[in-house]
């Protein structure tokens, strides 16, 4: 059964794909064979208690906190249901759904800016916002999603060590992402990120 496309799923997948990981390894332990971990990453402690929050919502779960540093949980159903909804995770791996490229505005920006969140970076001298990645499937998805809402970007790449770029330049003046420099709690995220 598939969990049902929220805010906060949107959130949970992006960051997951961003600074998160998603873990699975044999074990043996008399009672158990295999041990799963969900968890987050991020010296940013408001990124870290908005996921270990939306978590918490969607599967009613209380992650382990290390401050500052991640949020994480023990759980072979959560693994199973995140790995049989999205598939797998990974830098070179992750890719966005059909039910997220589907979804609403609201759930396509709140996954966005999520990822955006952990992965990009703004070039004030150039005003435009850069994510760095491995992975050119996921970044080609997150593309898809920027043109569907009528947002210009651009795709380059194979760089030398094997990257490419998502550029959305004349980022300040995109209506959709003006929230995002805004409301004070964004601002402080940002600024912990990279993206201001």
């Amino acid at each position: 059964m598939s969990l049902e496309i929220s805010p906060e799923l949107a959130r949970i997948h992006a960051h997951l794909c961003g600074d998160g990981f998603v873990c699975i390894w044999r074990t043996k332990q008399k009672d158990r064979n295999f041990i799963a971990v969900v968890g987050y990453c991020n010296n940013n402690q408001i990124l870290l208690d908005s996921f270990r929050r939306d978590f918490s919502k969607l599967f009613g779960v209380k992650m382990k906190m290390r401050k500052n540093k991640d949020v994480s949980i023990k759980s072979l159903r959560i693994f199973k249901e995140l790995t049989s909804q999205f598939g797998e995770f990974g830098s070179r791996k992750w890719r966005i759904s059909e039910q997220i490229k589907g979804a609403d505005k609201r759930i396509k920006l709140e996954w966005m800016k999520s990822f955006f969140e952990d992965e990009a970076y703004h070039e004030r001298r150039y005003n435009r916002l850069k994510t760095k990645s491995m992975n050119f499937l996921g970044l080609k998805d997150i593309k898809d999603i920027l043109d569907s809402l009528g947002i210009f970007s651009s795709l380059t790449g194979q760089n030398c060590d094997g990257s490419y770029y998502l550029t959305i330049p004349n980022f300040s003046s995109i209506i959709e992402f003006s929230d995002f420099c805004k409301v004070p709690a964004r601002k402080k995220v940002i600024a912990g990120a990279g993206i201001s």
